[in-house]
């Protein structure tokens, strides 16, 4: 009998999270029963990992054992990254991107699909949202999950610490193809991009967006103005993410 194998992913938002699910899926990998995207549900919702203690996350690991489960994704926070680098069942991958480029896509991604009511960049990152905070990375991987709360030196140093105790660390610039190391290799019957999406286009017909249509049909990306200094509001991401292409 082979050795059992969770393939548990951090999704990050835009970083290519979605291809990555259904790549996992398309490759035998099975999910919680309920689930979307591959986020554990249960009859009341979203289950949420990042908030269960130690032994809560090993009695979650031994249930997926027993129902057969092989992939569980966490995309609205971080769990406990250490306990689960000890379980040498499981296997912590995530992906990550450029952080402004992110944040763009992000951005657009919400704004196009009417997700979001912000109009720009600067009310869009004083949204109560975690994915669309300043220092997304760094409050994930530092579970930092309150946007109210600063993210600080210390909070970047948790976030490397944690980080480093991934089996796969993907950039999504450079090295999608190591999936294969998973004994992925069939291809993703489904990606996610944010332009080009026929539903997209028909959503806005149905809210009578025309202009935003329009700028949608011609791929107008919306970047944020220079003076919003989106590099500083990072900065700690970025140097995250340089720190998570050294774990390549």
């Amino acid at each position: 009998m082979s050795q059992y194998r969770l393939v548990w992913f951090q999704h990050l938002h835009k970083a290519a999270g979605t291809y990555i699910v259904r790549k996992a899926i398309s490759n035998g990998e099975k999910p919680y029963p309920l689930n979307k995207n591959g986020n554990p549900h249960d009859e009341n919702g979203e289950i949420p990992l990042w908030e269960f203690s130690g032994p809560q996350l090993s009695n979650f690991v031994d249930e997926c054992e027993e129902l057969g489960i092989t992939f569980v994704a966490t995309e609205w926070g971080g769990p406990d990254y250490s306990r689960l680098s000890e379980d040498p069942r499981v296997c912590l991958i995530t992906c990550m991107r450029n952080p402004i480029d992110r944040l763009v896509s992000n951005f657009n991604y919400d704004y196009y699909w009417m997700w979001t009511k912000s109009k720009n960049y600067s009310e869009y990152l004083s949204q109560d949202e975690i994915f669309t905070s300043p220092e997304y990375y760094t409050r994930i991987f530092s579970r930092n999950h309150d946007y109210r709360k600063e993210v600080t030196d210390q909070d970047l140093l948790i976030a490397k610490k944690n980080l480093a105790l991934f089996d796969k660390v993907i950039i999504a610039e450079t090295s999608m193809i190591d999936l294969k190391d998973l004994g992925w290799t069939e291809e993703a019957d489904t990606k996610h991009p944010t332009f080009g999406n026929k539903w997209a286009m028909m959503h806005l017909v149905k809210k009578m967006k025309f202009i935003r249509l329009f700028e949608y049909f011609f791929r107008v990306k919306h970047k944020p103005k220079q003076d919003l200094m989106v590099e500083e509001l990072n900065k700690f991401d970025i140097e995250l993410y340089n720190f998570a292409k050294t774990l390549e």
